[in-house]
């Protein structure tokens, strides 16, 4: 979580979040780190700053199940991780499959640990898919003080290594992730 001067930032993994913050600091905007234990994924229950301004952005579950495998086999598996210990293989379909009978819709339950229910969200959810000008509407509603243009040319970072690790779903198995996200899709309005 980043604590901004109006507002703050719930960083969800996988959707952008290291780049976010590179962003926000690169515009000029004063920041501080929020952890708690060392995790950067602070929830809407644990925000020291409900007062402010709050944002976080969600990305599509077929995007966000490639890019989270792909991040693992780039960067390693972590095993105190419930997620990566359940799930963990070199094979991208069996980590889908993993996923899906172990932990079925595991992204759509974290989000509402993340930025709240439908029915009590945080006041900015983002989409990953449209990361750039998502931030930068985001900043402007909280009312910070930025220069945009650094944020419209600051290049990604934090990027897995696709080449080695190609992640293809399969028609079935992408139909498979998007009825386990269900809820997720819905919400979103990612159908």
């Amino acid at each position: 979580m980043l604590i901004l001067p109006k507002s703050c930032f719930l960083h969800v993994p996988k959707t952008g979040g290291s780049w976010v913050k590179k962003a926000i600091i690169s515009a000029g905007v004063s920041c501080r780190d929020y952890t708690i234990s060392g995790n950067p994924h602070i929830g809407l229950q644990n925000c020291p700053s409900l007062e402010k301004f709050k944002f976080a952005f969600v990305r599509h579950p077929v995007g966000l199940y490639r890019s989270y495998w792909q991040y693992k086999m780039t960067n390693g598996w972590d095993s105190k991780n419930q997620l990566d210990q359940a799930c963990q293989t070199d094979n991208f379909h069996q980590f889908v499959r993993n996923l899906l009978d172990k932990l079925p819709g595991v992204y759509s339950r974290s989000l509402i640990e993340m930025v709240g229910d439908e029915y009590n969200e945080i006041e900015f959810i983002g989409k990953y898919e449209n990361l750039v000008d998502d931030l930068i509407l985001a900043l402007k509603l909280a009312g910070e003080a930025f220069d945009e243009q650094i944020i419209r040319t600051l290049p990604p970072i934090n990027v897995s290594n696709k080449v080695r690790f190609p992640a293809v779903y399969t028609d079935q198995l992408e139909e498979d992730v998007k009825k386990s996200e269900a809820i997720m899709m819905r919400r979103f309005q990612y159908e």
